[in-house]
């Protein structure tokens, strides 16, 4: 009889143990906003853009560029996996028209919205800020040859930047597209000035 005491203190613990960390899974842990591995989506350019390999650093190609349009660009890089990566045109924008030797700080993806994560592996916690991921021309392969803005560290080939910083990096894009005059520029400006200006309906 004496055992009842313990074993009901016990059992109080594990529902306690147990109703925390569900509390803290669903109800601290930020599960929304999730990007995608930025690691795999870089092996999927390499893909596309050198289905045959050969020197890969001194034969630079021009990133896809379907019309200028950033969904219909991204596509080819989607149905590179086969399709796997179907969140990836909803939950990314695209700037056409770079090549693989431009500047290495433009910004040729970004999400599309503000996120607390920083990569696909680590849920952040609902108090952590938010900020914009942008996946740069190198990749963020490049971070000892050229100053970054952005936060690099515990991410994967990309920056975690503010809002400020994100129009201005993506500001500097469009702007290096269209002086250069690359393929359907026009579509590429109008689209991504769109959503610069929507900005200011997005929360921070």
């Amino acid at each position: 009889m004496r055992f009842k005491p313990v074993i009901s203190w016990i059992a109080g613990l594990l529902a306690l143990l147990i109703a925390l960390a569900f509390g803290y899974y669903y109800l601290i842990l930020d599960w929304n906003g999730r990007p995608t591995c930025h690691k795999g989506i870089t092996l999927d350019f390499l893909m596309v853009m050198h289905p045959n390999g050969g020197d890969i650093l001194n034969d630079p190609k021009p990133f896809p560029n379907l019309g200028g349009r950033s969904r219909d660009s991204l596509a080819t890089i989607n149905e590179a996996r086969g399709g796997e990566y179907r969140a990836l045109t909803n939950d990314y924008n695209y700037v056409a028209g770079l090549r693989e030797n431009d500047p290495a700080d433009l910004v040729l993806m970004y999400f599309n919205r503000p996120t607390r994560w920083n990569w696909h592996g680590a849920p952040p916690t609902i108090f952590k800020d938010k900020g914009w991921i942008i996946i740069p021309v190198d990749f963020g392969l490049g971070e000892g040859t050229r100053p970054h803005t952005g936060q690099l560290g515990g991410g994967e080939c990309s920056e975690r930047v503010s809002v400020d910083e994100f129009r201005t990096r993506l500001k500097q894009t469009l702007d290096f597209v269209r002086t250069n005059e690359r393929p359907n520029w026009q579509t590429v400006v109008a689209e991504h000035t769109k959503f610069m200006d929507s900005l200011g309906h997005v929360a921070r």
